[in-house]
């Protein structure tokens, strides 16, 4: 009786799983009109971990009339296939599998079920998409499932899971420039892996975990449920953002150990979260920074650049070794230089970063570039980044801490204020339960990870922990210290534009006598004639060789900031190939001609028990819970649950 009533569970969560998609029509004269085809693969893992066996329940959803017959192909060779849910049977020839159908009179479509098992010489030659590896270990020491039973000592089961389906695709994007650019890149089928509800006998089991570590394995979710610790991971299989290859790890202290078949779930999907994206103010900040050093670099410019310093050192090296051609052709190649590092008719006030010219149609110098630049810092950045902590502050605030309560919830109380006074009110109801298990260690993510955010540390994810380095405060370091070295710059500059003399609108030098001599560069030139050739070219050497390594920095760091703007422009061409690809892995069998395909993964570790037949396999606990993810994950919640209430 117990196992009819199962069975007729199995079903009726299997039938949920036709929900999940609407099928499409097939354009063939006498076939069905539309036909949706549902696979769940079940791999068993043998003591080796290899795969032993291969099922897939295929769920097929016919839309048509009366009797009809449906062809569905099979890529591999199958050792049995068999209805499920009523006498017709199922015919194989040459991998082609024959199957009635019958749709009752008034009905828009029939169901049917089968089970087919593949023929285990298939198996070696099947590449499956996610390799699944599960490796048990006591005291240490690696050992097979089969020798576990009964055994007491410090158990660890690591589960290694790989993503195999990366291949090399040509992605096409529109850059900020408004160009086309072309990259070639590895691009996955993205599939989740879930573990989900690891049961560990708290009498058997104890000082269990789950550890993780950041960029290679999550961190498991422990839950004690009535003397049970049940254990979850979930393991997005999704690069670049998550690695193609990741592993769960489960350590704790057994005796007499018995375990369950384990379940591994694989579907795949793009997984969608609650992140907050901020690649939009990341790259907004990042063009700012790469105008500043574009500036920079058109200030101190090419030696084949007009208006620019590196020409106007090269021009005065060459004029000094010209003398003969006079000090008025040295004096106006003098003037480019100051010129390059500040232009005085320039106006920064009416600078246009679009034209890179003011109001004037005068460009900037390299001073005039670096202020502009320190004033984007000063004035943008800084107290940006004091009003997003005064905002982080403020939500951490409002969260509170968990010793928050005994105020009347209002507009002022904290959260944990608000959710203490709760619990006390569904005190001893699962209500309680509730607020316990699931919205207080929320509370406590989201205040730990507000205050990361802010200050830095470890974010707390669905998929364990990572390190933040780029927080708020971090960025606003930063930008300070930016803004110090281009103050230093600046005062750099100044000395070089004092040092050559100022100048007026027309670039003519103003006279400035200091002690009875010459007191800059540009009015000087009258009594260097002499000293030229012994101090002015060697000077002038080492001012070019500098000037260029400030124009080297300014292109590199302008390619850097390149390469990082082009990351962020490429991520939706990288989304929109990652959904492609998931979309496409639509079946593992095959399936009829023009029918929808949908198809999910499991994996089933052997049960380790103490019964003469020591390595069990639950085929019906399989089918529960990977129709439960499958429905969680891509249907509607009402369409979920419906069957459920008609299960009771």
């Amino acid at each position: 009786m117990f196992r009819k009533t199962k069975i007729k569970k199995i079903f009726i969560l299997f039938m949920a799983l036709s929900l999940v998609i609407a099928p499409i029509t097939v354009n063939a004269q006498g076939n069905p009109e539309k036909i949706l085809d549902n696979e769940l693969v079940i791999s068993n893992l043998n003591d080796n971990g290899e795969i032993a066996s291969i099922q897939v329940l295929n769920h097929l959803r016919v839309s048509g009339k009366g009797n009809v017959t449906i062809e569905d192909k099979s890529k591999y060779k199958l050792s049995s296939a068999r209805n499920l849910y009523s006498t017709d049977k199922v015919t194989i020839q040459d991998n082609n599998l024959k199957i009635k159908a019958n749709i009752p009179a008034g009905d828009a479509f029939g169901d049917v079920y089968y089970l087919a098992e593949l023929d285990k010489k298939e198996i070696a030659s099947i590449d499956m998409p996610v390799k699944i590896k599960v490796e048990y270990f006591l005291d240490g020491n690696k050992i097979a499932p089969s020798k576990l039973s009964g055994k007491s000592g410090r158990l660890k089961i690591v589960c290694h899971v790989e993503n195999t389906t990366g291949e090399m695709k040509e992605l096409e994007f529109t850059d900020s420039n408004g160009e086309v650019v072309k990259t070639e890149t590895e691009v996955f089928t993205p599939y989740v892996v879930s573990l989900s509800g690891w049961e560990f006998d708290n009498r058997k089991f104890s000082n269990i975990s789950a550890p993780g570590i950041a960029g290679e394995s999550p961190e498991g979710v422990l839950i004690n449920v009535q003397g049970i610790t049940q254990v979850s991971w979930t393991v997005p299989l999704v690069p670049p953002k998550y690695p193609a290859s990741q592993y769960t790890v489960l350590e704790a202290d057994g005796k007499d150990i018995e375990l369950p078949s384990f379940k591994i779930g694989v579907i795949p999907i793009v997984p969608t979260t609650a992140e907050i994206d901020n690649l939009g103010t990341v790259q907004e900040s990042l063009g700012m920074l790469y105008d500043g050093f574009d500036q920079i670099e058109a200030g101190v410019g090419a030696p084949n650049k007009d208006q620019t310093l590196l020409f106007g050192l090269s021009s005065l090296k060459d004029g000094l070794h010209q003398v003969s051609g006079g000090l008025t052709t040295l004096k106006d190649n003098l003037k480019q230089i100051r010129f390059g590092l500040q232009n005085p008719a320039f106006e920064a006030v009416s600078y246009n970063a679009l034209s890179g010219a003011d109001a004037s149609g005068n460009t900037p110098g390299v001073k005039d570039a670096v202020g502009l630049l320190k004033s984007n810092v000063d004035e943008k950045f800084l107290p940006a980044f004091t009003a997003q902590k005064l905002v982080l502050s403020t939500l951490e605030t409002t969260v509170g801490t968990a010793a928050d309560k005994g105020q009347q919830p209002s507009l002022t109380t904290s959260l944990y204020n608000d959710v203490n006074m709760l619990k006390g009110a569904v005190a001893g109801t699962p209500a309680e339960q509730i607020i316990t298990g699931a919205i207080e260690p929320k509370l406590t993510a989201i205040a730990k990870n507000v205050a990361v955010f802010r200050d830095g540390g470890t974010l707390i994810t669905s998929g364990g922990t990572m390190d933040f380095p780029a927080s708020v405060s971090a960025l606003e370091l930063g930008a300070n210290l930016m803004s110090d070295s281009l103050k230093k710059v600046d005062q750099g500059l100044t000395i070089m534009v004092l040092g050559l003399g100022q100048v007026d609108a027309n670039g003519n030098p103003v006279k400035v006598m200091l002690n009875g001599s010459p007191g800059s560069l540009l009015y000087a030139l009258d009594y260097l004639q002499a000293a030229i050739d012994g101090q002015m070219v060697p000077g002038i050497v080492q001012l070019q060789d500098g000037t260029g390594q400030i124009g080297s920095g300014a292109v590199g760091a302008k390619e850097a900031i390149a390469a990082g703007l082009q990351t962020f422009e490429s991520v939706g061409a990288i989304v929109s190939a990652l959904e492609d690809n998931a979309s496409q892995a639509d079946t593992f069998l095959g399936k009829p001609e023009g029918a929808y395909g949908t198809v999910a993964y499991v994996f089933q570790t052997p049960e380790v028990s103490k019964d003469a037949n020591a390595m069990l396999y639950g085929l019906g606990a399989i089918i529960i819970a990977l129709i439960i993810l499958v429905a969680i994950g891509r249907a509607p919640k009402e369409l979920f649950e419906a069957p459920v209430s008609e299960q009771a």
